[in-house]
């Protein structure tokens, strides 16, 4: 186990233990155990699978195309104009048919000829233009990050709604057009020590050259929600992508994992935001310092 997954199981640990010895005083008592951890975030990779192929290899490098470039070869045939030694086209005179594929002939009998150039059949090889193979097909590989907090020091629960985390991303070059999308999963509590289950998880998608994408809507959704932005953008952006909550029902701790694909977009930072961000200024206890 790495040590953030130990880091986690540690923390939720004392979460437990804390919110049972709350819940058995009427008055809230001394501990030495620490009550708040800041947001962190980090690297999730024990948990990385290929959003696309799960026999990708993690480890592989981003895919290219094949640079090398293959000359190509045909036989041409094609009828050429046949030149005297002046170097002016050759002719000949033939006879002129009728529409009936008869000779045609004047009032004396005489076979009416005209002047035609002289051609000839020439078969060739060529070698044409150099072409690039065709190029090897995409594979996502997947990558993740987890944004953890937690907060027990005024034995409440915490309410915030819409944006929470915002991560930033820069979508790589030369990436194929497309829907690439962001995976998100909660582990959450409360003040009583309980985890939490979202009703619905959304994941978001970064739309990258390919037309608009409208935005999430959860006007109708009466249970917890958490979902990812749609964002539409172009190859080469920096993004903001929001990590949202909806009809949040109390929370102290919380950790979340998402998940991309690394060969499309490269992870930045992730920072609290909305109104969750002032709740984690005020989470000061512990080491809180952002990581990749």
């Amino acid at each position: 186990m790495k040590n953030f997954a130990k880091k986690i199981v540690a923390i939720f640990a004392i979460l437990a233990v804390a919110a049972s010895t709350f819940a058995g005083c009427n008055k809230k008592e001394e501990t030495s155990a620490p009550m708040q951890y800041p947001f962190e975030v980090g690297a999730a990779a024990d948990n990385s699978l290929s959003l696309d192929n799960p026999n990708a290899d993690l480890d592989a490098e981003d895919p290219v195309a094949d640079a090398t470039e293959a000359p190509v070869t045909e036989i041409v045939t094609e009828v050429q104009d046949v030149t005297d030694a002046e170097g002016q086209p050759a002719t000949e005179f033939v006879p002129v048919t009728e529409a009936d594929g008869q000779e045609a002939t004047d009032a004396e009998g005489a076979v009416v000829t005209e002047s035609v150039k002289v051609t000839e059949v020439v078969t060739s090889v060529v070698t044409k233009a150099t072409e690039k193979p065709t190029e090897p097909a995409y594979v996502a590989k997947e990558d993740g990050r987890y944004a953890m907090w937690l907060d027990i020091s005024k034995d409440e629960n915490f309410f915030f709604e819409d944006e929470m985390i915002t991560a930033s991303f820069k979508i790589k070059e030369n990436i194929p057009d497309g829907d690439y999308k962001v995976r998100i999963v909660p582990d959450l509590s409360d003040v009583a020590g309980v985890a939490i289950y979202a009703d619905k998880v959304i994941d978001g998608i970064i739309r990258v050259n390919n037309g608009q994408i409208e935005a999430v809507d959860v006007s109708n959704e009466t249970g917890m929600v958490f979902y990812g932005d749609n964002i539409a953008c172009k190859q080469g952006d920096t993004i903001d992508f929001n990590i949202n909550i909806k009809n949040n029902s109390g929370l102290v701790a919380f950790c979340i994992w998402f998940y991309f694909d690394s060969n499309a977009m490269e992870f930045i930072e992730a920072q609290p935001s909305g109104t969750f961000a002032e709740i984690a200024r005020n989470t000061e206890i512990g080491g809180g310092k952002n990581k990749d």
